[in-house]
This record gives structure tokens, C-alpha cells and sequence, in this order.
């Protein structure tokens, strides 16, 4: 009993810990982080996002003093918690976009409404 207890123990500290990551995975996680921020720069996330797009270089910044630390784990969290804020802050960028596309395709549609009734009640 005491050694299925023990095996048991022993199984669940071994799913509890993280996977250990390696340099080429904190290497790549770091490239897709810029490139991501590179994105959301385009997007014009900075205009719209700016509190998510200074988190996203933070943690990218993060991720390479961690990388220079040799420390694999910690500099591949960082740079997917930039990546998230990168992704977010383009999503956010692009909606507001959209949104401003949707108000003024509205109020052309509305403009053009009006010129019809306008029309048809002259007629």
C-alpha cells in the first residue's frame, strides 16, 4: 500500500512540474515575439493598444535578460506573454478599425437614405 502511495506521489511531482524548456525553443519564442510586435506595429497598435503594446516590449525585453541568464523556462514564458500582448493589442487595433470602417460605411448608407426619400418625396 505504502509503495503504490509512494509511486503515486512520485507521479503526480513529476506532471506538476513544468517541462523544461531549451534554448532553441526560448530562441524561437523570442523570434515570434518580435515578429508579432512588428505586426501589431503595423496594425497601428500603439494608437490603440499602447498599454499592450509597452507590455509586450517589457516582456520581450524580460525574455532576453533571461535568455542572456541561460535561464530557458523563464525567457520562454516571457516572450509568450509578449506574444499574447502583441496578439491582443493588434486584435484591438483591427477592431477599432473595423469599427470606424462600420460607423462611416453607416453614415454613408444613412446619407444615401436620405438623399432617396428626399427624391421620392419630391417627385
Amino acid at each position: 500500500m505504502k509503495t503504490k502511495i509512494y509511486t503515486i506521489s512520485i507521479l503526480l511531482l513529476l506532471l506538476a512540474t513544468p517541462v523544461m524548456a531549451d534554448r532553441n525553443s526560448a530562441n524561437k519564442a523570442i523570434s515570434q515575439a518580435e515578429v508579432l510586435i512588428e505586426s501589431a506595429q503595423r496594425s497601428d497598435g500603439m494608437a490603440h493598444a499602447a498599454y499592450l503594446m509597452k507590455s509586450a516590449r517589457d516582456n520581450l525585453n524580460q525574455a532576453k535578460v533571461d535568455l542572456d541568464k541561460r535561464n530557458w523556462t523563464k525567457t520562454e514564458i516571457a516572450a509568450k506573454k509578449s506574444q499574447r500582448d502583441a496578439e491582443v493589442a493588434a486584435a484591438k487595433a483591427d477592431a477599432m478599425k473595423a469599427e470606424k470602417a462600420y460607423t462611416d460605411l453607416r453614415k454613408s448608407v444613412d446619407l444615401l437614405r436620405n438623399e432617396l426619400q428626399r427624391k421620392r418625396s419630391g417627385q
